[in-house]
């Protein structure tokens, strides 16, 4: 009788031993999807040309899909102009994409809007540089 108690605490031992094992081998959760879009600009504008309408529109689209989901919206400039003044046009142009997508129904808590100016160029350029790839809008939804 105690060989047959013996037995069924050692087997109860290692079960309990490798359910302990296989839950902290466990591989995490993975995270949220994320997907991206970039909306270009005029040269000093922050206003939205109908293909960035558009841009954002499918951007909208996904994020509604998506629960919970969190907006990040980031605006850019090139380094023609002083940068102050990029700084407040990266600022506007990211605001008129977060308006847009608020018109497409996203929660407007839900969206998180900066504005970096300068920083971060898309290509590479000296300053005082006109360059359209660096006058843009990031839409990130995760």
């Amino acid at each position: 009788m105690l060989k047959t108690v013996s037995a069924i605490l050692g087997i109860a031992f290692v079960l309990a031993a490798c359910d302990q094992a296989a839950q902290e081998t466990a591989t995490p959760p993975a995270p949220p999807p994320t997907k991206a879009w970039m909306v270009f600009f005029d040269t000093n504008s922050s206003k939205l040309s109908q293909q960035g309408t558009a841009t954002v529109n499918e951007a909208a689209g996904v994020a509604k899909s998506m629960p919970n989901a969190k907006v990040t919206v980031t605006g850019y400039t090139d380094t023609d102009g002083s940068p102050a003044y990029n700084q407040a046009l990266s600022v506007r142009r990211a605001n008129a994409v977060k308006a847009e997508l608020v018109r497409d129904g996203i929660d407007a808590t839900a969206i998180t809007v900066t504005g970096v100016g300068e920083q971060s160029l898309l290509v590479q350029t000296p300053n005082q540089t006109k360059q359209e790839k660096n006058r843009r809008v990031q839409i990130v939804v995760q």
